[in-house]
């Protein structure tokens, strides 16, 4: 073998193991790059916390694909608060499809421990939004969320109760939804005003201004 062909066929077996190198590193580089950007799969009680720390920030922040692979882990683990804002990015079809069925049954996982979650399961029912709770049951969630003090059951309480021309009930459930501040209750509440007699308001006033009290 003469020394020309000698030196070329080392230089080819240099040069694919240089090429192979750099593949090689790419490869590497490329796997890292996934890693990172790939939520870390919880395994310990601790994992799940901070996933669910790390999901409610990426939800605040709007960064709903990253929040709903990050808190997916912590919802199906049982985690309330996770389990309630994976049912708002399925209700919105924030960062995934929108699912109302999906959506439904996370808010009602969370319904024991979450007064909002326990709201948005009503809300549904009564929008006609999911046939999994009859309205009889809704009503009460509501009812039951109203009491509490949560002002969108109480301006929805209210509503329902205007739309079912039960004047007393408005007047009492948007009189208090008003006085947080609500809006559209100040609106209803010029409604259902105007049925009652100044008696049926004085008392209402009363019981309302009671509620506030015990509040």
């Amino acid at each position: 073998m003469s020394n020309r062909l000698y030196y070329l066929k080392v230089f080819f077996i240099q040069y694919r193991a240089a090429v192979a190198a750099g593949l090689f590193a790419f490869a590497l580089g490329a796997a890292a790059a996934w890693y990172a950007l790939t939520p870390k799969i919880p395994v310990t009680e601790q994992d799940f916390a901070d996933a669910l720390r790390e999901g409610e920030a990426l939800f605040a922040a709007k960064r709903y694909e990253e929040a709903f692979n990050t808190l997916i882990y912590p919802a199906r683990h049982g985690y309330p608060k996770a389990e309630y804002l994976l049912g708002e990015l399925y209700y919105n079809g924030w960062g995934t499809d929108k699912n109302p069925k999906l959506a439904f049954e996370n808010y009602q996982k969370a319904a024991d421990e979450l007064i909002e979650a326990k709201y948005k399961t009503a809300r549904m029912a009564f929008r006609g939004e999911t046939k999994a709770l009859p309205k009889g049951q809704a009503t009460i969630l509501l009812t039951e969320t109203a009491y509490h003090g949560y002002l969108p059951a109480q301006r929805d309480l209210g509503i329902y109760s205007l739309l079912s021309d039960d004047w007393e009930q408005a007047y009492f459930w948007l009189t208090l939804a008003a006085k947080n501040g609500d809006e559209k209750a100040q609106k209803g509440l010029e409604a259902a005003r105007g049925h009652l007699s100044e008696y049926q308001r004085t008392l209402l006033d009363a019981e309302a201004k009671d509620f506030f009290a015990r509040k």
